[in-house]
């Protein structure tokens, strides 16, 4: 059975920020400057100074934005994937923190066992909203849904999965059409092949879609993986990413490691210190760009659907989260921020969210 309020969770934020990409202006450029009127004679112009007229490059579409992906946990009999290295950091450090002015998640399932789900949010103010809506629909081993997001981009998927000569296979056929300033199609597919101790996942481009994504991960030992991943940009006929990860995991201590183009390491650690506390640490060990980004974060569960959260950043950003749940169909969270260096004057956030399961 499909996890609602995971799938909810992240087909909300991979929407949101793929609106965002294209939304986004590509580089705009600064008005130029004036031009001083010429000191030389009329008619006696230097033709070496003259520059020719530059030509204008063709609008790039717009590039996905990278996205922190922070998976449900595998069901039972089933692997981790590339994305689950490093995942309790992330869903300590992450999770909670992202909440904007506010933010509202409701799924309704109907007696046919329909879902109907909806979800907005203002991001990072009260102007930036974002929202949506989605049917869902589960029968054994298919299902299926239609989206409607307020960047007027339509989303039907349609998902099968099965066993097979001992292996587990799963497809899903993804498409969207954006209708904002003109109509356009996009598909693509998803589809993975699963027999212990090796995972592969492949994204299959199949209609204006220029990235092919995949990666392979094995389990040579208990509690222990290795993965490779890619990107593949058709476009520009060229990978975008090589990507290695090593990830420990006995569902207390969790350490993950991922080398990006062998230019860019990361590092990630997690620890539970008895049955309530837990915490974090995330942080780029080498960059290229030399980038330091570091976040360190604790969090206290009451074990009775209450938790708490801090983190520190490397800008000494400071934050909390609370998180809380009210009977056992409502979510409730508040979020704030503010900055170490200055309290008072610096920068301020406040967030809240509420997610109805009915």
């Amino acid at each position: 059975m499909t996890n609602m309020k995971q799938r909810l969770r992240n087909l909300f934020r991979r929407n949101k920020m793929r609106a965002r990409a294209t939304t986004a202006p590509n580089n705009p450029d600064p008005e130029p400057p004036k031009q001083e009127p010429s000191k030389q004679k009329p008619g006696k112009q230097d033709a070496s100074k003259q520059e020719p007229p530059k030509q204008e490059e063709p609008e790039k579409p717009p590039k996905e934005i990278d996205i922190e992906i922070i998976p449900a946990p595998p069901a039972e009999g089933e692997m981790p994937s590339y994305f689950h290295v490093g995942s309790l950091a992330k869903e300590c450090l992450i999770n909670g923190f992202k909440i904007g002015a506010w933010q509202m998640q409701c799924t309704t399932r109907t007696d046919k066992d329909f879902y109907l789900n909806t979800f907005g949010e203002a991001y990072p103010t009260m102007e930036s909203v974002f929202g949506g809506m989605e049917v869902f629909k589960e029968v054994d081993n298919y299902s299926t849904s239609l989206g409607w997001f307020t960047n007027n981009d339509l989303l039907s998927e349609i998902a099968v999965r099965g066993m097979s000569f001992g292996s587990r296979l799963y497809g899903l056929l993804k498409s969207t059409i954006g209708t904002k300033d003109e109509v356009t199609f996009q598909t693509k597919l998803k589809c993975g092949l699963e027999r212990d101790p090796v995972k592969v996942e492949l994204v299959v481009p199949l209609y204006n879609d220029p990235l092919f994504l995949g990666y392979v991960l094995v389990a040579p030992v208990d509690h222990w993986v290795l993965g490779y991943r890619t990107e593949y940009n058709f476009d520009e006929k060229g990978f975008d990413k090589h990507a290695l990860c090593l990830g420990y995991n006995n569902g207390r201590t969790e350490v993950g490691l991922k080398l990006e183009n062998f230019e860019d390491l990361r590092g990630s650690f997690f620890q539970r210190i008895g049955d309530a506390w837990a915490f974090a640490i995330k942080s780029n060990l080498y960059s290229s760009e030399n980038v330091k980004q570091f976040a360190i974060g604790v969090q206290y569960d009451f074990q009775n659907g209450t938790m708490v959260k801090a983190k520190l950043r490397e800008d000494s950003r400071i934050g909390f989260v609370y998180q809380s749940k009210i009977g056992k169909n409502i979510d409730v969270g508040y979020h704030l921020a503010f900055d170490g260096v200055d309290p008072i004057g610096g920068v301020h956030r406040i967030g809240v969210s509420w997610g109805f399961h009915c």
